[in-house]
């Protein structure tokens, strides 16, 4: 071993040990130091697994290993066994851990289906039914329900109760998911099975737990653009964005989680002061988002940015729809695609001019902002989705 790192704590050490496991089992993007072990010499009866999974869950001061449980169940689905019967053998506190990682993997892989299989080459099978006593003892809903979406957050409400943390535990769920998603897209496994757009579940028959309800409908966001109408006094431009944009227009049905919008103009910093002032007197759930935040957005965007109407001195516009679109595929959940779906399918885009988007948009990838982002990995992306459209 390096002398550099011969007095690591015994818990370092531990955790190195099970870094290297993981690897072992195709988890590559954790780094350990040097106890790197063999796929061919690692345990693989089930007793050795039950334990593999305790030790993961025991460490809480070290989020990132203990969470490399969601990528490794993903990967490998034959583990359910072992994961059954840690739950049932473990202490309480270990078991709840290892219930909270499982429905975690069960709602990301909803949430994630199709880019997972593009990226696995196959679509991600861990056992839904096998686990359903764990989200119906606690009152969540199944991983169904809205592809998973609002199961990760009941689910992070309860984790927030249980530790009296206020984290935000699903930025760290998703991570795992990220990583796992940038090892397998690099290594362009051929897709194996049609891609399919998996039904989404839109009633529960319970009512959710949770204490931030999706109740951002049409009505509110028009509701939040008057008050600002009312408040703000300088000119300046807003854009809705994403589901919001979807939900006003009338597009999407139901509710968003949140108003994303975009400010511009000379007077956009004091817009976003008033803004953040209004959110704390309506209760309202409004976040700065833009498709810029994912993709480079093609020249035309503000022409065809539409125009809503003027609410007070503020011109508000939805943002161009087909850098809405674009910016979904590159992100890629099942919400995000059913969305592009729902826009070509209204006649709000067309195929053509998203295709001249799309390669505007891809000559661009790959430099400057999006260095992460290669115009191969974007096209191959682009390519199975627009089948789906």
């Amino acid at each position: 071993m390096n002398t550099a790192f011969s007095n690591l704590p015994d818990s370092w050490n531990e955790v190195d040990k099970l870094i290297g496991i993981l690897r072992a089992w195709g988890i590559s993007y954790l780094v350990g130091l040097d106890h790197s072990a063999s796929p061919s010499t690692i345990d693989r009866d089930q007793q050795s697994l039950v334990v593999l999974i305790q030790r993961l869950a025991q460490y809480d001061d070290y989020p990132r290993v203990r969470d490399a449980s969601i990528s490794l169940f993903l990967l490998h689905p034959e583990l359910a066994d072992a994961v059954l019967q840690a739950l049932q053998e473990s202490e309480p506190e270990i078991a709840e851990r290892i219930a909270v990682l499982t429905l975690a993997t069960l709602y990301l892989q909803r949430l994630w289906s199709l880019r997972l299989t593009m990226a696995l080459g196959h679509a991600p099978s861990f056992p839904e039914q096998r686990f359903a006593f764990l989200w119906e003892s606690r009152n969540l809903p199944p991983p169904a329900y809205h592809d998973g979406k609002y199961g990760l957050l009941a689910l992070q409400e309860a984790e927030q109760r249980r530790t009296g943390c206020p984290f935000t535990f699903i930025g760290d769920w998703q991570n795992q998911v990220d990583q796992l998603l940038l090892q397998e897209e690099a290594k362009h496994h051929q897709l194996q099975v049609p891609l399919l757009l998996p039904l989404e579940q839109r009633q529960y028959g319970q009512e959710l737990n949770m204490s931030m309800r999706p109740g951002v409908d049409k009505a509110a966001i028009e509701s939040f653009l008057q008050q600002l109408g009312r408040t703000f006094r300088k000119p300046a431009r807003l854009y809705l964005v994403g589901g919001a944009a979807l939900i006003h227009l009338g597009a999407r049905p139901g509710f968003t989680l949140v108003i994303d919008v975009q400010v511009g103009g000379t007077n956009e910093g004091e817009l976003i002061v008033a803004i953040q002032r209004l959110i704390q007197q309506m209760q309202v759930n409004v976040e700065f988002s833009s498709p810029v935040d994912f993709i480079p957005l093609p020249t035309q965007w503000e022409m065809h940015a539409r125009f809503i109407g003027r609410y007070g001195t503020i011109d508000v516009f939805y943002f161009d729809f087909y850098s809405i679109a674009l910016s979904k595929i590159e992100r890629g959940n099942n919400r995000d695609i059913a969305d592009v779906k729902l826009l070509v399918q209204q006649g709000i885009i067309t195929l053509n001019e998203l295709d001249e988007a799309y390669q505007e948009v891809l000559a661009q990838l790959g430099k400057g902002r999006y260095p992460r982002i290669t115009p191969q990995r974007f096209s191959e992306r682009y390519t199975a989705i627009r089948k789906l459209l």
